[in-house]
């Protein structure tokens, strides 16, 4: 017995038209946690792996632990002396250059060989392993193929190694450096930290001594040289001078201090005899009376002449008296005479004398003037040989002059240079002694699960997301609707059966499961879709779920029976699933109904909840799908509803022609979630067209669909 559906299963039965979504599926976070949930062994098979590993890594591999130390490297040093060795004061970009070189220095073998001498790293099982089995394969090839490679040094090995776990840098905007050092052992990685900090400053120091010295050495290698140079240039300085007579006090020579003589004497001569030249011509023009005789100083400063004018004087004021006295024409005024004339002739004899006096010096100045001049024009001529000598002289004093100061200064170096080997003049010192690593190196163990968690999720979550395309199946109804194009009417969920017995002895389906509840309401909206078409003619196919199909068709013609309509459910499917499932069999063929064009009565037999059902007859579609379709739409006007369960598409011919046949007012096309191809119902599609008469339906869909 078929029980009818509650009313209650058809409230809200008809929703509106779904939306069909443009966006990709993946975009979708329902379509995500479905295709998550249904692939959640390949979701958590990564992240067991990953922790797998993770536990392995932790357990094999032994932990490191870096110890670091801070080195203050200052270029510019301190300045003992006033020249050093090296440049105390330089540019901010030569200083940060000098830094990046101690670095280098810092981590350079000569440092690590010392370290590794002192703590004998060569023996350290940490720094130098055994050779492994494919190590010693590889060393065997090589020696058979002729490579070098002969026995291992263990302090080279050391050295390597020490040098891969060292690294140092400079801090940012600062001398700083840090050095860090990483082994298997806290208060190894210390120790050897701290040890390459004082190991590098220690050869700093010995290599800042031993250029200081091979610098002293080298000067005072050159002292001898220099001084040789120095007597040989005083040598040839003093050998030109004695040949070339070039004597001097003061640092002028006899020659031209003779020739400054002369030329001043010639001078004084010339004055001189200007001088007598002007004295003479006064006095002989007071010789012949042209002047007075006041005018010339030798004469009014002789002294003779000064007698006889003083006679002359008492002479004529006697006279005078006498002619007062006596007369003009008294006999004694000629004795005054004569004497006046011959005091007047004693003066002139007297200028005379004072003339030639002066003459005779004047010619003197003359004679002398000419020797003087003479004399001189000889001793230019010596001058100008005696200048080109001084040349040469001058040019050798100055070699004497550059090799004494190039001595001296080599001199005051050597001494400088040997001081400054006993003064450390460096400020490089250790600003944080290394301490013992507080945790090994790497993430924590928690952030290491964590990590292998994320990533675990992320790898399986991306490989169950890359397995759904993969798969080539439909998987949702939003991925359905990406593919078709249409809108999907109807998700059907997996059904869940449970049967009773009929009164015709054939099963019969209680309406009250979810799948039943899905078929009602696409019923329902299909009678809603296709109302203005009496009657209601709807075709049912898929491209490959062809369970889905029949079941569908057959659900959907219970569904509609229950609802009390006429209900026929015709079996066009080559495979007969619905005549094989409900055991029907007509007392008369669909073909021979057809030939005989006796309609289609006859043919029909009696299903469970009154259901008219037209079995498959193979024979009849060979007749032609043009005939059975109008046989079936002549039979049709006798019901409500009728449903047509037709072959596949893209396999079948037949259910192709009807599923393109306009007069079919609906088409149902079914794709399986679990089970439908991709690339068959895009076949399918290509096959019937984007038809409007289209409506998908998802079958085997989970509830969230």
């Amino acid at each position: 017995m078929v029980e009818r559906m509650p009313s209650r299963f058809f409230v809200g039965a008809e929703p509106g038209k779904p939306d069909v979504t443009p966006e990709p599926w993946f975009l979708d976070p329902r379509e995500i946690a479905r295709a998550l949930r249904a692939r959640w062994a390949l979701v958590l098979a990564p992240v067991a792996l990953l922790l797998v590993a993770a536990v392995a890594w932790l357990a094999l591999v032994p932990p490191l632990y870096a110890a670091v130390t801070q080195i203050l490297i200052d270029p510019r040093g301190i300045q003992v002396v006033k020249d050093g060795v090296t440049p105390s004061d330089q540019a901010s970009d030569a200083s940060l250059l000098l830094v990046d070189s101690q670095i280098r220095v810092l981590i350079s073998d000569d440092v690590l060989r010392q370290v590794v001498g002192r703590f004998k790293l060569d023996q350290d099982p940490d720094f130098v392993r055994s050779a492994s089995l494919l190590e010693t394969v590889k060393g065997s090839l090589s020696s058979l193929l002729g490579a070098s490679g002969g026995p291992s040094d263990d302090r080279l090995t050391a050295l390597r190694t020490l040098r891969d776990r060292t690294a140092a840098r400079r801090l940012e905007r600062s001398f700083v450096v840090e050095l860090a050092v990483t082994t298997e052992s806290r208060q190894k990685s210390a120790d050897l930290a701290q040890a390459i900090a004082e190991t590098y400053l220690a050869t700093v120091s010995q290599a800042q001594a031993q250029v200081t010295r091979k610098a002293g050495e080298a000067v005072a290698g050159r002292l001898g040289e220099l001084q040789d140079d120095l007597r040989t240039a005083e040598d040839k300085a003093q050998k030109f001078r004695a040949a070339n007579n070039l004597v001097g006090t003061r640092g002028q020579l006899v020659s031209e201090q003779a020739l400054t003589q002369l030329n001043q004497q010639l001078g004084a001569a010339r004055a001189r005899a200007g001088e007598l030249r002007g004295r003479l011509a006064q006095i002989e023009a007071v010789a012949n009376g042209r002047a007075d005789l006041n005018s010339v100083t030798e004469i009014v400063q002789s002294t003779t002449i000064a007698q006889l004018r003083a006679q002359l004087a008492q002479i004529e004021a006697a006279r005078a008296d006498t002619v007062s006295n006596l007369g003009p024409r008294h006999p004694t005024l000629r004795t005054g005479e004569l004497q006046v004339q011959t005091l007047r002739n004693d003066i002139n004899a007297e200028i005379r004398r004072i003339a030639a006096a002066t003459r005779n010096d004047y010619r003197s100045a003359l004679a002398n003037e000419a020797s003087l001049a003479a004399t001189l024009e000889s001793r230019k001529k010596e001058a100008l040989s005696v200048d080109r000598s001084f040349v040469r002289l001058r040019e050798l004093e100055r070699q004497v002059e550059a090799s004494r100061a190039v001595y001296e200064a080599f001199l005051v170096r050597a001494r400088e240079l040997q001081e400054q080997q006993r003064l450390d003049t460096s400020t490089s010192r250790i600003i944080s002694p290394a301490s013992l690593p507080a945790r090994r190196l790497g993430p924590p163990i928690p952030a290491i699960f964590a990590a292998a968690v994320a990533a675990g999720l992320g790898i399986g979550v991306a490989l169950a997301l890359l397995a759904v395309p993969a798969a080539g199946r439909i998987g949702s109804r939003r991925r359905l609707q990406q593919l078709a194009g249409l809108p999907v009417v109807a998700a059907l969920p997996v059904r869940a059966r449970t049967r009773t017995r009929g009164r015709a002895g054939g099963k019969s389906l209680r309406a009250d499961t979810a799948y039943d509840l899905a078929v009602a309401r696409l019923g329902s909206r299909l009678q809603r879709d296709v109302a203005a078409a009496r009657p209601t003619i709807v075709l049912v196919t898929s491209a490959d779920d062809r369970t889905g199909k029949s079941e569908l068709a057959r659900s959907l013609a219970a569904s509609a029976a229950l609802d009390g309509q006429r209900v026929l459910l015709v079996d066009a499917d080559p495979e007969a699933m619905i005549s094989r499932d409900l055991r029907v069999t007509a007392k008369r063929g669909v073909a021979e109904a057809l030939r005989t064009q006796s309609g289609l009565g006859d043919a029909l037999v009696d299903g469970p909840t009154g259901v008219k059902i037209l079995p498959f007859d193979d024979a009849a579609l060979s007749l032609g799908t043009a005939a059975y379709t109008g046989a079936l739409l002549t039979a049709a006007s006798s019901f409500d509803t009728v449903f047509v369960d037709i072959g596949l598409i893209g396999t079948d011919i037949a259910a192709e022609r009807l599923a393109q046949d306009q007069r079919f007012p609906a088409l149902l096309l079914t794709a399986s979630a679990t089970r439908s191809a991709v690339s068959r119902l895009r076949r399918a599609l290509d096959a019937i067209g984007r038809d409007p008469r289209v409506h998908l339906v998802m079958t085997d869909a989970d509830a969230e669909a």
